[in-house]
């Protein structure tokens, strides 16, 4: 299963989980004195959590999105990203160029959706992206804090105790009562999330943690004070919708305010450390923070995450696996071509043995030595073409490999009999167009490239030039 890298940071720290599937793997964490050193400290932890290919996911803090929860009148989906995408543009506080919008279902009944719209402004987002770049680091997908306390959560509802606690009760799942409201303390930071099952129903995030409670006065009284809010606005964006217990975890004396914090707000709570839910390695330990939003997270799914990466970026992400996967098809079918050429030279072979062996009888089998000799002559024509196929493929795994980002391969076709390939696509400019153009000229079987076409059209993320290239292919044996 692949590797996957989640990278959080905060206003005092830079901490990092690698996870191999579902299983966690390590978690790592730096000081950060200042932004600016965000990207030197990544290159360094990713040197010291051994990261390799891993594919990154980035954290944005639940403090710095806005949520919305809407109700719609449809349960289909492509619908339903319609309807968001004409309330974000009408009803969000920003303009909707300036945003980043995502939204996940929350209910659906009576053909119509329950759906909390999720919306960062894109001034956060290039920041985060701005890291990312700098550092070197590729980035799959940015998603919120809230999701990494959903993924702790359904690793602690899977642990063993809670699951037989939950079948003695008659509670599937485990013995939480749900809707629950987590409450992670972190060094900077506390994410008050309502969960359910599988679903974030409501999330706040006060831009308090472990550092500044540790400075109050009562501190049971002021994160009484927090639960008692997001039970209000709960009531208000999901009227009807009331927490039913409350699960303590992060940082701080969890077992001292416990009891305390259950006789105040009148739930049953649960003190619960961050790491043992997560069943990390012997050894793996998160000193000074909260591991629970990049341990959830690295135990989750990327598909099942909110996605708060950019159009253009999804896409680029997306243009790159389709590349990965044509070379590695390419890369087989080359192979099948190889091991078909080989058994067809050696069913030759064959042939030309039993051939001279049967020289000395062609006076009186003379029909059947034509018979064989016709055959040799077809198996031959066979090596022939299977050699041709050979080449194209080799020519299309080096013209794939030569294709860089900014540009986007929408059709390709063969003309065999002229040995033309046609290549159809688009680009940002003409100039990248032209500069794919000297880079194919490059490619080794491709003897000649023309420029068929350009035509420049605006689409939804920009201008973009479509064209049109006619490669001519060399005579000559495969390479490579």
């Amino acid at each position: 299963m692949p590797t996957r890298l989640i990278v959080e940071w905060t206003r005092s720290s830079l901490r990092l989980a690698r996870a191999d599937g579902s299983c966690l793997r390590a978690i790592h964490s730096q000081p950060v004195r200042a932004p600016g050193e965000l990207a030197g400290a990544l290159q360094q932890a990713l040197k010291a959590i051994k990261a390799g290919t891993a594919q990154a996911i980035g954290v944005v803090s639940r403090e710095q999105v806005i949520t919305r929860a809407v109700r719609f009148p449809s349960t289909e989906p492509g619908e339903l990203a319609q309807m968001v995408e004409l309330y974000a543009r009408a009803q969000l506080p920003y303009p909707r160029e300036q945003m980043v919008v995502d939204f996940h279902v929350l209910q659906q009944r009576d053909g119509h959706s329950t759906v909390a719209v999720v919306a960062c402004q894109r001034e956060v987002i290039d920041r985060h992206l701005a890291v990312f770049r700098e550092a070197g680091l590729p980035l799959r997908m940015l998603t919120v804090s809230s999701w990494g306390v959903l993924g702790w959560y359904r690793q602690l509802r899977r642990t063993p105790a809670l699951t037989q606690q939950g079948a003695e009760r008659g509670v599937p799942g485990g013995s939480i009562e749900e809707p629950s409201l987590v409450v992670n303390i972190d060094d900077t930071r506390t994410d008050l999330v309502l969960l359910s099952g599988e679903q974030v129903l409501s999330s706040r995030s006060l831009g308090q943690g472990a550092n500044d409670w540790s400075r109050s006065g009562d501190v049971v009284e002021l994160l009484a004070l927090e639960v008692e809010r997001s039970r209000a606005a709960i009531r208000r964006e999901l009227p009807g919708t009331e927490v039913r217990s409350l699960i303590l975890t992060g940082l701080g004396e969890l077992s001292r305010w416990e009891g305390i914090l259950a006789q105040r707000v009148q739930l049953p709570v649960r003190a619960q450390e961050g790491l043992p839910p997560l069943r990390p390695p012997a050894g793996v330990s998160a000193p000074a923070m909260s591991p629970v939003v990049i341990g959830g997270l690295a135990s989750s799914e990327p598909g099942r995450l909110l996605n708060l990466t950019p159009p253009e970026i999804r896409i680029h992400a997306q243009h790159r696996q389709q590349v990965r996967e044509l070379v590695m098809v390419s890369a087989l079918l080359a192979g099948v071509l190889a091991a078909g050429s080989a058994l067809l030279a050696l069913q030759a072979g064959r042939q030309q043995r039993l051939a001279a062996q049967l020289d000395h009888a062609l006076a009186e089998l003379e029909p059947v030595a034509k018979q064989l000799k016709a055959q040799h002559r077809l198996a031959q024509l066979v090596t022939t073409v299977r050699q041709n196929q050979r080449q194209v493929v080799a020519v299309l795994a080096d013209l794939f490999r030569a294709t860089p980002a900014a540009i986007t391969l929408e059709w390709l076709t063969f003309e065999r009999a002229r040995r033309e390939l046609i290549l159809r696509g688009n680009a940002l400019t003409t100039q990248d167009v032209l500069g794919y153009l000297k880079q194919l000229e490059q490619v080794a079987g491709v003897g000649r490239v023309e420029l068929q076409y350009t035509t420049a059209r605006v689409t939804g993320a920009g201008e973009r030039t479509d064209f049109q290239l006619l490669l001519h292919l060399r005579e000559g044996p495969p390479h490579g």
